[in-house]
């Protein structure tokens, strides 16, 4: 029997982040997409602090450390997982409830979104090596890892599009 391939696994996420967004539905699926901005963000910021807590090289309040191995990747995927799930589940973050024929398309589009922003964020949190192994081993990955830019952009650019087109909608 074939083992499966990181094609299958990527797809299989994307499939189960879009039906995640189904049941959200469009306002939770926004506000988790602007988790992941959040998300980014403060991973950005913390994660050299924290890792050197982790290995033992900072201290809190004077007293306490933590030798680990923890690698960078870990501490930040952790970090990034951990903020997208208490912003999204405590935040009080919301988007606008969408109405009319577009919502079930909008509620795909930023499902694809956010999936595609989480699983390229955690790719773009790998040494490049892992990357690249990544990037030969997968279509799907390379395509995911090559146009991380994009995944970073474009929901910034749907986001802002709607709301032009929703605001000169409900002025008609």
């Amino acid at each position: 029997m074939p083992t499966p391939s990181w094609d299958l696994a990527i797809i299989v996420f994307f499939l189960i982040g879009i039906a995640f967004g189904y049941i959200l539905q469009r306002e939770k699926i926004v506000a988790t997409l602007l988790s992941v901005y959040v998300a980014l963000v403060v991973t950005q910021v913390f994660s050299g602090n924290v890792l050197s807590f982790f290995q033992g090289d900072k201290t809190l309040f004077s007293q306490v450390w933590i030798k680990s191995g923890s690698s960078p990747f870990t501490v930040r995927v952790v970090i990034f997982m951990a903020v997208i799930m208490l912003l999204s589940a405590k935040g009080g973050i919301s988007g606008s409830k969408a109405k009319g024929i577009f919502s079930p398309i909008e509620i795909i589009g930023f499902s694809f979104l956010t999936t595609g922003l989480i699983l390229s964020s955690i790719f773009y949190f790998m040494p490049p090596e892992s990357r690249d192994a990544f990037m030969a081993a997968s279509r799907m990955a390379n395509l995911v890892i090559k146009y991380y830019l994009w995944w970073v952009v474009v929901p910034v650019v749907v986001l802002i599009a709607l709301g032009f087109f929703k605001r000169s909608s409900s002025s008609d």
